[in-house]
């Protein structure tokens, strides 16, 4: 019986140090719960904002053309101006003759005299144009004016008293014109020719008008470097 009794004694001990929760610490007390994680530490971040870098603008390329008259003019007048250009431009043609102005035709013979006058240095460029027109009337032909160059242009007719030339920047601007009466005009004449400041080649209207007589004419451009 005293065995069977300190038996229950000692298993009744046990069970109450099992109740008894289990200290931490020399101090005592419960382990502390654990601390949650703050939402803001955990919450996804932005993402960085890229900074759009505007590309350069490309360069403007395009050509810089003069429009200002390339040598002295006596019309000013736009309405008139176009109508000698929209003359021009319904025109017949010149016909284009390769070195033709060191022909020994009298109308290569005249160019080359009317030439004398021109500034030291200046030598045909590109063809002589030719052609027969009678009085009121009007030929035409392109001239191409490049940059580095100055120019001349010369004309001829024998029958043709009054022989004018209109150089014409399309759609309808004077850039030249010869300022006489008679059958040697020249635009860009003595004493300055015409140097054009524009930065790629630009090509004008020539136009060729009979003012007084009609007969066979020609034309041919000068020029030399700058």
């Amino acid at each position: 019986m005293r065995k069977t009794t300190a038996n229950l004694l000692v298993l009744g001990g046990l069970t109450a140090m099992a109740a008894v929760p289990v200290l931490y610490g020399c101090g005592g007390g419960s382990k502390p719960a654990a601390t949650p994680v703050a939402a803001s530490d955990t919450a996804t971040l932005p993402e960085p904002q890229v900074l759009a870098t505007a590309s350069a603008a490309p360069a403007d390329s395009t050509p810089v053309v003069d429009t200002s008259p390339l040598a002295q003019v006596l019309v000013t007048d736009s309405s008139q101006i176009q109508k000698i250009f929209t003359a021009a431009s319904s025109a017949p043609a010149a016909t284009l003759k390769q070195n033709g102005a060191t022909g020994t035709d009298p109308l290569a013979t005249g160019i080359r005299d009317a030439a004398k006058k021109l500034p030291a240095g200046m030598t045909p460029d590109g063809p002589l144009a030719m052609g027969s027109i009678k009085e009121k009337q009007h030929l035409q032909t392109d001239v191409t004016l490049a940059p580095g160059k100055c120019y001349s242009i010369v004309g001829y007719s024998k029958k043709v008293k009054d022989l004018d030339l209109y150089l014409l920047l399309p759609p309808g601007a004077l850039s030249g014109q010869d300022l006489t009466d008679d059958n040697k005009p020249v635009i860009g004449g003595p004493p300055q020719p015409m140097c054009p400041v524009s930065t790629t080649p630009v090509t004008y209207k020539l136009d060729i008008f009979a003012d007084s007589g009609g007969g066979d004419v020609a034309v041919q451009l000068f020029s030399k470097g700058k």
